[in-house]
Order: structure tokens, then C-alpha cells, then sequence
């Protein structure tokens, strides 16, 4: 299985709904596919999700190559700003998730925010 997440609008404002679409670009059997939208770190060897901000189901049963599904989570009025250094990632990143028999299929796609937006105090 293979899967592809297109967003749209970027870069986003705090509050903004982040907007796409799941790309089947190789389908197969599964019970389910959800797309979370979160603040995560992210090293070589690490990965915690510090901030979920939701997560979405957007299909139920076997995805077919081609299958185009829509989705639309909205980021927190306050997001904390991505950082990015050569050790690793903290940023707003979407995931989706295919549910299946065996190891699950994920797909994470960071998402961009407006330049020059910080956290507030």
C-alpha cells in the first residue's frame, strides 16, 4: 500500500484549517484510514507527539489505487512554531494512517506555517 497527502494553502495561520487530500497511489485490503493533524519531535531515533490537535477517519474498508479522499483538521488558534535543526524536528505534521492486517501504513507530511509567526507568550 502506498499513499500520498496533498495539502492545500500552505503556508497556514494559526487558527487556519488545514485542507487535502489522501492519494491512494497503491491500494490494497485495510479496515480504515484516519489523518491526524499534531506538533511533533522528531529525531533520528525519537518521535512524541507533543500536541495533538485531531484526527480525522476518512475511509472505512479496502483502498483502491486511485481513490482521492478528502480531509480538513483545523490548527489550534495558538500553534507553537516549527523549529527545524540538523538534529532533528519539532513542527505541525499530518499522518495518515492506514488500519490493516500486519504493520499499519503511515505517511507523514510536515505542514508549513506563515513565516515569521511565533507562539505567543
Amino acid at each position: 500500500m502506498r499513499l500520498r497527502v496533498d495539502v492545500d494553502g500552505e503556508p497556514l495561520a494559526p487558527g487556519a484549517a488545514v485542507s487535502g487530500r489522501v492519494v491512494v497511489e497503491e491500494g490494497g485490503r485495510a479496515r480504515s484510514l484516519s489523518v491526524r493533524l499534531a506538533f511533533v519531535e522528531r529525531t533520528e531515533s525519537f518521535e512524541k507527539v507533543a500536541r495533538d490537535a485531531g484526527t480525522l477517519a476518512v475511509a472505512k474498508g479496502d483502498l483502491a489505487e486511485g481513490d482521492v479522499l478528502a480531509f480538513s483538521l483545523r490548527l489550534p488558534d495558538d500553534p507553537p512554531a516549527n523549529i527545524a535543526t540538523r538534529y532533528g524536528r519539532i513542527g505541525w505534521e499530518l499522518r495518515a494512517r492506514v488500519d490493516r492486517a500486519g504493520p499499519d501504513t503511515t505517511v507523514d507530511r510536515p505542514i508549513e506555517l506563515l513565516r515569521g509567526y511565533t507562539a505567543p507568550d
